[in-house]
C-alpha cells in the first residue's frame, strides 16, 4: 500500500471522534492495526466506573477465535496470565514474546501461550488501559501471520488505542448520577474532575479528552459556580462529598 494511502493518526481521531456505534468503532481500529500486520483484536474491560457493571471483567469488543476464548476462561488463566500481571506494573505497551524470553513462566503459563501462538494469536501486543482509578482495561492485538507478520511502533499502537478507549468510554459510559444532575454538573464535567483529582493540568485534561484547553477552562469555570467552589482544591473536595467523583 503506497505512504499516501495509509490510515493517518489524526484521520483516525476524528473518524472515532464522529462514530455513533461499537460496530463501526471496532472496524476503525481494524483498519488502523490492519496496516501493522495485526488482524486479531480484543478489548477487555477490566474495572472501569464510568461504564456498566455488565461490561466488567470480559472482552466486549473482539475477533480472537472463540475456541482460544473458550480455553482461557476454563481453564481461569486470568488468575496466571504473566502478560495481565505485568501489564499492571507499567504503562507502555507489553510484546508478549519479548516479556516471555526475559521471564520465568511457569508451566500453565508457558502452555498459555503456546495454545495462543499455534491457535492463531502470533506476535502478540497487550495496551494498558489507565483511569484514575487505575488499570480500567486492556486492549490485545495479535495477528495470523508467522513471526515477522507485524511490525509495530509501541507508541503508535498506544495512541491509537488510548483514542479507541476513549471513544469506546463515549458511546458506552453511564449517564450522569442523579446527584450530578441536580448540582448541575454533567458527565463530562464529572470526568474533568476526577481527572483534577489525579492532578492533572488543564492542558494535560484537553489532551486525554481530545478538547480544547478553552473547553476545559470554560468547564472548569461552570463547575466552580455549581460547586460553590473558589478553587481547584476546594471543587475536589466538596464533588468527593457530594459523592461525585472517588476519592
Amino acid at each position: 500500500m503506497g505512504h499516501f494511502n495509509r490510515y493517518q493518526f489524526e484521520d483516525f481521531v476524528t473518524d472515532t471522534r464522529q462514530v455513533t456505534a461499537d460496530v463501526d468503532l471496532f472496524a476503525l481500529l481494524k483498519r488502523a492495526v490492519a496496516q501493522h500486520g495485526y488482524d486479531r483484536i480484543s478489548l477487555w474491560v477490566i474495572d472501569d466506573p464510568d461504564l456498566p457493571q455488565r461490561v466488567h471483567g470480559r472482552g466486549v469488543l473482539h475477533n480472537f477465535p472463540d475456541d482460544l476464548r473458550g480455553y482461557y476462561l476454563e481453564n481461569g488463566c486470568a488468575a496466571f496470565d504473566p502478560v495481565m500481571m505485568a501489564v499492571r506494573r507499567q504503562s507502555g505497551v507489553l510484546d508478549w514474546e519479548d516479556y516471555e524470553k526475559r521471564s520465568n513462566y511457569l508451566p500453565a503459563q508457558t502452555r498459555l501461550y503456546n495454545v495462543a501462538r499455534e491457535g492463531g494469536l502470533r506476535n502478540g501486543l497487550t495496551a494498558p488501559i489507565w483511569g484514575r482509578t487505575g488499570l480500567v482495561a486492556s486492549i490485545g492485538l495479535a495477528s495470523t501471520e508467522g513471526k515477522d507478520g507485524a511490525h509495530a511502533n509501541p507508541d503508535l499502537i498506544g495512541a491509537l488505542t488510548a483514542q479507541f478507549y476513549l471513544s469506546y468510554k463515549r458511546l458506552n459510559a453511564q449517564g450522569e448520577t442523579p446527584r450530578a444532575q441536580a448540582i448541575g454538573i454533567t458527565q463530562k464535567q464529572t470526568e474533568i474532575l476526577s481527572w483534577v483529582a489525579a492532578g492533572k493540568t488543564d492542558s494535560e485534561i484537553a489532551t486525554i479528552m481530545g478538547i480544547s484547553r478553552n473547553t476545559v477552562d470554560t468547564h472548569m469555570r461552570q463547575i466552580f459556580a455549581r460547586l460553590d467552589a473558589p478553587n481547584r482544591v476546594t471543587a475536589v473536595v466538596k464533588a468527593i462529598g457530594e459523592g461525585l467523583i472517588r476519592p
